[in-house]
């Protein structure tokens, strides 16, 4: 049977050779107002609709995430876990004729596998990018973002505060602040600002961040 690549809506029969994986984390604390999977629902999110836009394959989410070894917070796995994930999904989307694949990430702790992902390349002879999308820990940006995605607790932002949840903006986690300078300005930020909803924010995020993930797929067909 012969497949109808040019058909639907998609910007160029090239697409089908590119896939779309979203990377994220599952458990982790995000204060009172977002749930603990909330990195890779955004993720997810961008990733489903790049995927519709363009016409790319969505090969679907990575379970494992991992963290840096001084951010004391939420369950996370080694980098070779994530690696091996990767390996299971990259393994089928090679036989299913992708070529080239974008990695959407939203949790900051997973760009410590960057430095594996040359070696999958060469594995299964392959092109990856991943575009790291991520925000201040449950900080403003990531409530704006959850509230237009629909995860965020509106009624619950009031709560939302360092003074309770120590990782809203990893304000609390000495050891984090300690060993990473931008943990430590990004809680300089909350303590002294706050965090709060913003819808017309999240907008602007969730538009920008879809449209670079759009001009990477072009880019990847290119």
């Amino acid at each position: 049977m012969e497949l109808r690549w040019e058909a639907g809506n998609i910007i160029d029969k090239k697409v089908h050779e590119v896939g779309v994986i979203a990377l994220g984390s599952f458990l982790e604390n995000h204060g009172s107002a977002l749930p603990i999977d909330t990195d890779v629902k955004i993720a997810s999110y961008i990733s489903l609709m790049v995927s519709l836009i363009t016409g790319a394959k969505f090969l679907g989410i990575v379970l494992p995430s991992t963290e840096y070894s001084y951010v004391k917070h939420g369950i996370h796995n080694k980098p070779e876990e994530i690696v091996d994930y990767l390996r299971y999904i990259l393994s089928w989307s090679r036989k299913l004729g992708i070529k080239k694949v974008l990695i959407v990430n939203c949790h900051g702790g997973n760009i410590l596998i960057s430095k594996y992902l040359g070696d999958l390349e060469k594995e299964f002879n392959l092109k990856i990018v991943m575009k790291n999308i991520t925000f201040i820990h449950a900080g403003t940006e990531e409530v704006s973002v959850g509230s237009v995605i629909g995860i965020a607790r509106e009624d619950k932002i009031e709560d939302h505060h360092p003074s309770k949840y120590p990782e809203i903006g990893m304000v609390g986690l000495k050891e984090a602040r300690e060993n990473n300078k931008l943990i430590d300005r990004d809680a300089k930020i909350v303590e002294k600002y706050g965090v709060k909803i913003d819808r017309k924010l999240g907008e602007e995020i969730l538009n920008r961040a879809i449209k670079e993930c759009v001009e990477c797929i072009r880019e990847l067909i290119g």
